[in-house]
């Protein structure tokens, strides 16, 4: 298996600067923290189809620019509504992603973020600049056992990349707490056809904010997408989904803050010079205590050894 596998999470640069601002945003809101959205990847790493790991010694780097808008959100019954007082806000991140394989079904990768956020409303706006929560992680392909099998685990880990504030006019640009996750991948291309199916499933376990002594509901989430690819044209439609559990605030369950999102996910790649440059839309479809967010990232990875 070749490995040529990118890794999305559900959201990208989503609204994590929300987290400070949501109690005086949303009707009914309790602490704010408790359902932001935070960065969670680029999303601008599309499939080819194969889930294998890096050979030895060959790995990939990419620069990747996202841009979101979000003027509305998913209230705690799933409906849409505005923000309140005509509030807006907006996202420009840029991430710098990279992989490397270690030895034979075993590979290493690493993402760091920096943010712009903002947020204007007629009441006022408020805009933080800095360096987001960092992720790591680890690949492991079937091949490792000697097996040969489209399949691979990913181990990873989300620490912050900065101080979390808990003053509630200063937007922040982590989630504040370390989170741990586990998701099993596949994919394969359809025969002779230039056309493959990739997804994976997956379970996040969510660490406690002692700043805002919150602790954030852990996740489930799981990725199917079909793609193809036509000389150095390549096409992907996707869907990601995330289903996360009720946090708590000071000990107390708030299931009324459980978030839900689901996303579709298009990309359009073409090879430009050494690297491949790529381009992936951000569409809300449907969900709960989360900003209905609509986005755009353009990425350039070059890679050697592939």
């Amino acid at each position: 298996m070749s490995a040529r596998t990118g890794r999305r999470g559900l959201g990208s640069a989503a609204a994590v600067a929300l987290c400070a601002v949501f109690g005086a945003l949303l009707p009914g809101s309790a602490v704010a923290q408790a359902i932001c959205s935070a960065p969670h990847s680029s999303p601008t790493l599309a499939q080819s189809g194969e889930v294998g790991t890096l050979d030895p010694g060959a790995g990939w780097i990419q620069l990747s620019l996202n841009g979101q808008r979000a003027t509305e959100f998913y209230g705690s019954m799933g409906e849409r509504r505005p923000f309140l007082a005509d509030a807006e806000f907006n996202t420009r991140s840029l991430f710098i992603t990279g992989a490397y394989g270690v030895t034979e079904g075993l590979e290493v990768w690493a993402q760091v973020p920096t943010h712009r956020l903002s947020i204007n409303a007629s009441s006022g706006t408020s805009a933080s600049n800095g360096v987001g929560d960092l992720r790591f992680a680890v690949r492991m392909g079937a091949e490792l056992m000697g097996i040969d099998a489209p399949v691979a685990l990913r181990v990873g880990a989300k620490v912050p990349g900065g101080d979390f504030p808990v003053d509630a006019t200063v937007i922040p640009l982590t989630e504040g707490q370390i989170d741990m996750e586990v998701s099993l991948e596949s994919g394969a291309k359809l025969g002779s056809l230039p056309v493959y199916v990739a997804g994976w499933v997956g379970y996040r376990l969510r660490g406690a904010n002692r700043e805002a002594v919150r602790r954030p509901g852990s996740e489930r989430f799981a990725h199917l997408a079909v793609g193809g690819f036509a000389g150095d044209l390549t096409w992907e439609l996707a869907a990601d989904g995330m289903w996360g559990d009720a946090p708590r605030a000071s000990g107390i369950l708030l299931p009324s803050e459980k978030r839900r999102m689901v996303l579709l996910l298009p990309t359009l790649g073409y090879a430009v010079g050494p690297g491949r440059l790529e381009a992936t839309g951000q569409i809300p479809v449907e969900g709960r205590a989360l900003p209905a967010a609509t986005g755009l990232s353009v990425g350039y990875r070059v890679g050697w050894g592939l």
